[in-house]
């Protein structure tokens, strides 16, 4: 029998367990040094895919990590949410891209970049193009 024909049905690939995020204060917030340590705020990452602790605010212009492995350049819109990342508990940020999308992001799962001249070198070196993402 053929995988997917009428007599064996197609089997759909589970979909992730939905993000429960909770709102956080971020002026009281103890993120077990992660953010709040100057080493992680100064060095930046080396590939595109690290982790990077950085702190967003609402309007910041960002690039992010669709589920399908492209970047897109988007806008931070509200408040920070604390959820579960790959490296526990960390930050997520609501983001407006593509113009029609809105999807929280985790800078420590590796999939939300502020857009400065390093993170742009790094989509480039990885071999995005800018206007492709955008």
């Amino acid at each position: 029998m053929e995988y997917g024909s009428p007599s064996r049905p197609q089997l759909m690939p589970r979909a992730p367990p939905p993000l429960k995020l909770q709102p956080v204060d971020l002026e009281t917030w103890v993120d077990g040094a992660i953010y709040g340590d100057s080493f992680y705020a100064e060095v930046e990452p080396e590939e595109l895919d690290e982790p990077w602790p950085y702190r967003f605010k609402s309007g910041d212009l960002v690039w992010v990590k669709s589920t399908s492995g492209r970047w897109y350049h988007g806008k931070v819109v509200g408040q920070a949410k604390l959820g579960r990342t790959i490296q526990g508990e960390g930050l997520f940020w609501l983001v407006v891209f593509s113009s029609k999308f809105r999807k929280y992001f985790a800078p420590l799962n590796g999939e939300i970049k502020p857009d400065t001249r390093h993170t742009r070198k790094l989509l480039e070196d990885a071999g995005w193009s800018w206007s492709e993402s955008e």
